[in-house]
């Protein structure tokens, strides 16, 4: 009776004890993971760049003469208006030069009325010479004079000829004179008005480059030195190089939003405006797209759109950096899932879809578009599916097809 007993519990202890390691080691090989029910989304995909802002109108001043700064009225930050003086070049050797070509228009006036003077003696003495001619002639038809005497009187007439023209050739030339000398005193007056610098727009001055004593290059010398520079601050766009692969996908009047480092969490709306069709400089892939080699990019302006945000909190600043997402196309009522449920098993992504509540089976996928939280499946899932959606480490590294899971609701 005691044997039968001591035998009892030893089978007693012998089926606890396999219940209890097939409890442990299934335990073991069962993996806790979240799931969810996939369901039809709206993706709107977008593209995520670094960008400049910077004004929609700015204007970089320079000189149009060369010579040293003396004296400079504005200062960075100045409103200033369009015919303001911003800075004074030194006038001195202008000033001279317009006193020079002053003289040297009296000059050639006078060496006008000169010309006039002369022309009307020579008329006078022409007239002369004219009528004495016309009596030897009329004396040589007659025979009344010797042949010598009206060789004589028609070389005289012939010599007052060349010079009666030679005097209208010298007051044409004179006149022309005043004409050139004329011209080179209107520059000099403009050059010498030049050495005041004015401001050419309604602005801001968002850079002043130059310093009292600072010799400066006007326009007139290769490109000049820029020394000011004045921008419209009520309106702004932003300036972003966009790779050849991704530019192609964007039209003009595309939405975005824009991230301004200065403001986090602050998006202002804007939309493409202007898309680039040269190339701008390159940018370096990683070595897995195109193995390592330089790709173009292509500068895209996007315009902010000013009424939408508070101009005096959140004021724009010229060169401020900024993030902007540019949202290329909308796709509605999609079949999407998490971007972390789709794993990627050799050459082929995949999902992980939940059979029976307990065991999953990889399903092979082809994906389409997708944005910051989803990304849609063209192919091989169906709406109402149960997949697995994480954790991600798991999902990623540990899910297999066939592995026994304990499903856990998606974490909000």
């Amino acid at each position: 009776m005691k044997l039968r007993k001591w035998i009892l519990w030893i089978g007693l202890i012998l089926l606890i004890g396999m219940l209890g390691g097939r409890w442990i080691w299934g335990s073991r090989d069962t993996l806790a993971v979240e799931v969810d029910t996939v369901r039809r989304h709206t993706i709107i995909p977008f593209i995520t760049e670094s960008a400049v802002i910077r004004p929609v109108v700015e204007v970089p001043i320079s000189p149009d003469v060369s010579g040293e700064v003396v004296r400079i009225y504005v200062k960075e930050g100045d409103t200033v208006r369009a015919g303001q003086v911003l800075f004074t070049i030194r006038p001195d050797n202008y000033q001279t030069a317009l006193m020079q070509m002053q003289a040297a228009l009296e000059e050639a006036k006078a060496q006008y009325a000169a010309a006039q003077a002369a022309l009307a003696q020579q008329r006078a003495s022409f007239l002369q010479d004219s009528l004495a001619f016309v009596r030897a002639q009329k004396l040589y038809e007659k025979q009344a004079i010797a042949e010598a005497d009206w060789d004589a009187a028609r070389i005289r007439y012939q010599v007052a000829q060349a010079q009666l023209r030679s005097a209208e050739s010298n007051v044409q030339a004179a006149y022309y004179r005043i004409r050139s000398t004329e011209a080179n005193l209107r520059r000099a007056q403009i050059d010498y008005q030049r050495t005041s610098v004015y401001a050419s727009m309604d602005g801001v001055v968002t850079r002043l480059l130059v310093r009292t004593g600072q010799r400066v290059v006007g326009v007139g010398q290769m490109a000049g030195t820029e020394s000011v520079r004045i921008a419209d601050l009520s309106r702004f766009l932003v300036e972003v190089q966009i790779t050849e692969s991704d530019v192609v996908r964007l039209h003009v009047g595309d939405s975005a939003s824009v991230e301004v480092q200065a403001y986090p969490g602050v998006y202002f709306v804007g939309r493409v405006q202007e898309i680039g069709y040269s190339s701008g400089k390159a940018a370096t892939q990683d070595a897995s797209a195109l193995g390592g080699e330089q790709v173009s990019t292509y500068l895209v302006r996007i315009a902010i759109d000013t009424a939408r945000y508070d101009r005096k909190k959140y004021p724009l600043r010229p060169e401020m950096s900024a993030v902007v997402r540019i949202f290329y196309t909308r796709r509605d009522a999609v079949v999407a899932v998490p971007l972390q449920a789709v794993a990627v098993r050799g050459q082929k992504e995949v999902v992980y879809e939940v059979e029976g509540g307990s065991v999953v089976r990889e399903r092979p996928v082809k994906t389409g578009v997708a944005d910051d939280q989803q990304i849609e499946v063209t192919e091989g899932l169906q709406e109402g599916r149960v997949i697995v959606v994480g954790p991600y480490d798991v999902l990623q590294e540990k899910l297999r097809d066939s592995v026994r899971i304990k499903p856990l609701p998606k974490k909000e």
